[in-house]
């Protein structure tokens, strides 16, 4: 037991700071950006469950979806640039992307007006939630158009991978994601409300 407790110990010891976000060293700007999304998994985890809710309608409604989000991305970019702030973005972002985990589950396709409303909630929560910690406007805005294009990327390709699946295949798989995905989700969520 005191061995567990040494080792314990010497790992706290050695430990380095948590940060809310993955922070790879040497990698900001317009780079830092595009991996932003991929690197913050509930960033990753809502944008896959986006893509694979969009992935449920057909091709045009599909294309409007991914046409809302983007402008939607793109609309929050700017209202930064006005210095609009906001505080509790992941914790909007890990919610919606619980709820969408549990339609996915379920294999509900909810009413169409209800999808543009997560696609545009959702862009505006991780757009606002990747600011990066620069002070310098040129770096905030290269960091942020990386962040909105692999946004982007993730959802339309999830999306279109989605639908090119087999029926019964895409049907189960999006089921087995959308429940991981809700539980992820739902875990962090509780972590974050217990402490």
């Amino acid at each position: 037991m005191t061995r567990a407790a040494l080792a314990a110990s010497l790992l706290l010891l050695l430990s380095a700071p948590a940060q809310a976000h993955v922070v790879i060293e040497g990698v900001s700007g317009f780079s830092g950006g595009l991996l932003h999304p991929l690197l913050v998994p509930a960033h990753t985890l809502t944008l896959i469950a986006l893509g694979l809710l969009a992935g449920t309608f057909e091709a045009r409604p599909r294309i409007v979806l991914l046409a809302m989000f983007a402008a939607a991305a793109i609309a929050a970019f700017g209202l930064i640039a006005m210095a609009y702030s906001a505080t509790q973005a992941e914790t909007l972002i890990l919610c919606l992307g619980a709820a969408i985990g549990l339609l996915l589950a379920a294999d509900v396709t909810p009413p169409f007006p209800v999808a543009p409303l997560l696609m545009i909630a959702i862009a505006v929560a991780i757009v606002f939630d990747s600011v990066p910690p620069v002070l310098t406007v040129r770096e905030t805005a290269l960091a942020l158009t990386g962040t909105t294009l692999a946004c982007i990327a993730l959802v339309a390709a999830t999306a279109w991978l989605a639908d090119a699946l087999p029926a019964r295949i895409r049907v189960l798989s999006r089921r087995i994601a959308g429940s991981w995905i809700a539980a992820s989700a739902a875990m962090v969520l509780a972590l974050r409300f217990a402490a």
